[in-house]
């Protein structure tokens, strides 16, 4: 699969998941599904999630991020490091949000 073929597959997993769901149950979910892309198309989901992390907008930029965390995505490390610059500044989300790119750094 390419990083588009990825990323289109990844939003409609998201638009189609249940609304009743927590947002941890969608991460946990994702987490499952992209699983067996490390090792098939690492590159390619690397260059998916790169771009959700790059829109700076709930819920992707923070799936994408907890997503690479969790799997250890190293390549995505600049990206994340650029979040947490742009929370930092004011230029993207709540203060808050600090200590979950922090601790998805620390994953990396």
């Amino acid at each position: 699969m390419t990083g588009e073929e990825i990323r289109q597959w990844l939003d409609n997993e998201l638009a189609n998941f249940p609304e009743r769901a927590s947002g941890q149950e969608l991460r946990i979910y994702l987490t499952r599904q992209t699983a067996p892309l490390v090792e098939s198309d690492r590159a390619s989901l690397v260059e998916a999630l790169a771009v959700w992390i790059q829109l700076r907008s709930e819920p992707r930029t923070m799936l994408a991020m907890k997503i690479g965390a969790e799997h250890h995505l190293t390549e995505l490390h600049r990206e994340v490091e650029e979040l947490l610059d742009d929370v930092r500044e004011g230029a993207a989300f709540l203060p808050y949000y600090e200590q979950w790119i922090v601790q998805a750094l620390e994953q990396l």
